[in-house]
């Protein structure tokens, strides 16, 4: 216990400073390695599993106990003001992205197909991006909300960089900020990473719907 809490400061520093852009810099020589390997598609997915198993579950595994994982996952009432939080996200990927122009041509094996994906997508990134930060930054406002999203959108190169947004990197760089953000407050005030989960979810599937079906 007491080797712990002395530890406690270095793994606060590690996970701000260290941790985030060593996953960035693996993260992108591992996607690339696997497109040359598998093929764009293939590679992109092998990739991400990469991401998933390496720098999202088992961090989380093993810098959170399991007693914290299933508090951070807790459904937990939230206000107005929330609520608009949870929601902008999905609700501005539905209507500037590719998703809604093609909502006629939607059917069951899209959704489907999509929303394995975005599950697991989302609780993977939020319990890394949110949960981690929070569980360890619960006081701090600065370095539970405004440095992972700032680290959360400079991740995004990595998949950009083999598929490259239509509107252009920077502006979608930005908009993950932007969500990030959302998402980081809502987490920071009900201490739960649940509704940052489910809007995560829904723009997964509207992204990954419109992008890999109609893009």
């Amino acid at each position: 216990m007491n080797l712990f809490r002395q530890l406690m400061p270095f793994q606060k520093k590690f996970i701000v400073y260290v941790f985030p852009p060593v996953l960035i810099i693996v993260n992108y020589f591992a996607f690339h390695f696997f497109v040359e390997l598998f093929g764009k598609n293939e590679g992109y997915l092998a990739g991400t599993i990469f991401y998933w198993l390496l720098f999202c579950t088992l961090p989380v595994m093993i810098w959170i106990g399991s007693r914290n994982r299933k508090l951070l996952f807790k459904i937990k009432r939230i206000n107005w003001w929330q609520i608009i939080l949870v929601l902008l996200p999905p609700v501005v990927t539905f209507l500037f992205g590719p998703f809604k122009s093609k909502i006629s041509e939607v059917n069951t094996l899209i959704i489907v197909s999509t929303l394995d994906f975005a599950l697991v997508n989302s609780c993977c990134e939020e319990y890394l991006w949110r949960g981690l930060f929070f569980n360890y930054h619960q006081g701090n406002f600065f370095f539970a909300v405004i440095v992972p999203s700032i680290w959360f959108a400079v991740w995004h190169y990595v998949p950009l960089s083999i598929h490259p947004a239509e509107q252009g990197n920077f502006y979608f760089i930005l908009t993950a900020l932007g969500m990030g953000l959302c998402w980081a407050i809502v987490t920071f005030y009900t201490r739960s990473v649940f509704w940052a989960v489910v809007s995560h979810a829904l723009v997964n599937l509207f992204v990954l719907g419109g992008t890999l079906f109609f893009g």
